[in-house]
């Protein structure tokens, strides 16, 4: 018997209310078996649910499912927790931290961004900041009173526009991974999705693009779920790499400012195949989003 993946989480008490176990799924932030899910998704006994919280990821192998809210021994019955250890808190301190209440702008917000980004205005607002940083400071003391808060790597939304899942089509996306029949299953402002059997029990190709969240929370994410991770620079921009063999599965995640996109890959494991391949496409795609971005 299935249920819903969002009532799953939070009857199992991963989320505190059922509707951010649906948020949680609309943003990207659940995956079952390795693929981005919906709220709607069903969950079998077997499945492996990751859910990534407050710079955490859990991930839990489902062993009964039920779609209410049961008390904490009766919740812990229905799941095995394989969740790893939580960082240090040496690592959640040093990773930059989003503004408070910022989000994805919507269409009007972007396309407002856009013209302001291409305006002569933005060229005489930045000589401004210029002069008036460089004014503030020279020989100006230190103040011992201010506390020493690093501050936000860039504003959200300030990297750059990549278009419809990653301005990468489905007929380069099958070239590039050699998965033959895939179908596009999910499509969004944020989220695309590939897959070659329709139920993610195939291969399948996913692109996400995260914006006012900083990259080095997703990358401390994948440390602890991945067998390798590894820092990663295409044309010049930085990010990271992780894959793990036996899930044939293949991450690579690209930074600009607070925005930053990512690439995932999974081989069908009945199909097994060298993980350099599945990375190496990766990469191909992650090359093609920024040459394609504007």
């Amino acid at each position: 018997m299935s249920t819903r993946v969002d009532a799953y989480i939070w009857a199992i008490r991963l989320t505190k209310t059922r509707s951010a176990a649906g948020a949680a799924c609309r943003g990207g932030h659940v995956r079952v078996n390795g693929v981005t899910a919906k709220p709607a998704q069903p969950v079998v006994p077997g499945d492996e649910i990751r859910v990534r919280m407050a710079g955490r990821e859990r991930i839990v192998e489902v062993t009964k499912t039920i779609n209410k809210r049961v008390s904490a021994p009766m919740a812990a019955e229905c799941f095995v927790d394989r969740s790893p250890p939580p960082p240090p808190k040496e690592i959640l301190a040093s990773q930059p931290r989003r503004d408070r209440g910022a989000g994805r702008p919507t269409k009007r917000e972007r396309r407002q961004l856009d013209r302001l980004r291409d305006s002569s205005f933005l060229v005489a607002l930045l000589a401004v900041v210029v002069l008036l940083v460089g004014g503030c400071s020279d020989d100006e003391p230190a103040d011992p009173n201010k506390p020493n808060t690093p501050e936000a790597p860039a504003q959200a939304g300030s990297g750059p526009f990549f278009g419809k899942c990653g301005g990468v089509t489905l007929e380069e996306v099958t070239r590039i991974t050699g998965f033959g029949g895939l179908t596009e299953t999910v499509e969004n402002t944020s989220v695309c999705e590939w897959d070659t059997t329709g139920s993610r029990t195939g291969a399948v190709a996913s692109f996400n693009w995260y914006r006012g969240s900083p990259i080095g929370r997703e990358e401390a994410n994948v440390k602890l779920s991945r067998d390798v991770t590894n820092k990663l620079e295409i044309d010049g921009h930085q990010g990271f790499i992780g894959y793990t063999q036996s899930g044939q599965i293949c991450e690579v995640g690209i930074g600009f400012g607070a925005d930053f996109f990512e690439w995932s890959i999974r081989g069908d494991a009945q199909q097994a195949r060298p993980i350099e391949q599945i990375c190496d496409a990766a990469r191909e795609l992650a090359t093609l989003s920024i040459e394609r971005a504007s």
